[in-house]
């Protein structure tokens, strides 16, 4: 039950809560290749830092022919893209899933100053499921 706008009560115990509005702007291009090619039909995730935030935060595409991708709406965080192959069928919204590909991935790092477009400075290697 909300009070005076800013108070929210749980249990009658005070619970005050911190909420930051940030426009998710930014566009993340880079390429999925497996070896030196580009690689069509990969799943690629953007998966943010903070886990927990994860279903909120994440992004997901799908490479082109050439392996580029393109994830949309990116918030400022800290991220690890991952390229997935045949990934669609897993159950990569849970955490204890995805933070399995962390290690393979690609870090990129998304602030307020980025602008509209960050493109990853190296490709993003295309693990197995």
């Amino acid at each position: 039950m909300g009070e005076g706008g800013n108070r929210l009560t749980v249990q009658d115990k005070p619970l005050q809560v911190v909420v930051t509005v940030s426009l998710g702007e930014t566009r993340i291009e880079g390429f999925a290749h497996k070896g030196e090619k580009g690689a069509y039909g990969v799943m690629v995730v953007l998966v943010p830092k903070d886990l927990a935030a994860f279903p909120a935060l994440a992004r997901r595409d799908q490479s082109d022919s050439d392996g580029s991708f393109a994830l949309r709406d990116a918030a400022p965080g800290q991220y690890t893209v991952v390229a997935i192959e045949n990934g669609w069928n897993l159950d990569w919204e849970r955490p204890e899933v995805i933070s399995r590909y962390l290690p393979g991935g690609v870090a990129v790092s998304v602030t307020e100053s980025s602008g509209k477009l960050v493109r990853l400075s190296q490709p993003v290697p295309v693990q197995s499921q």
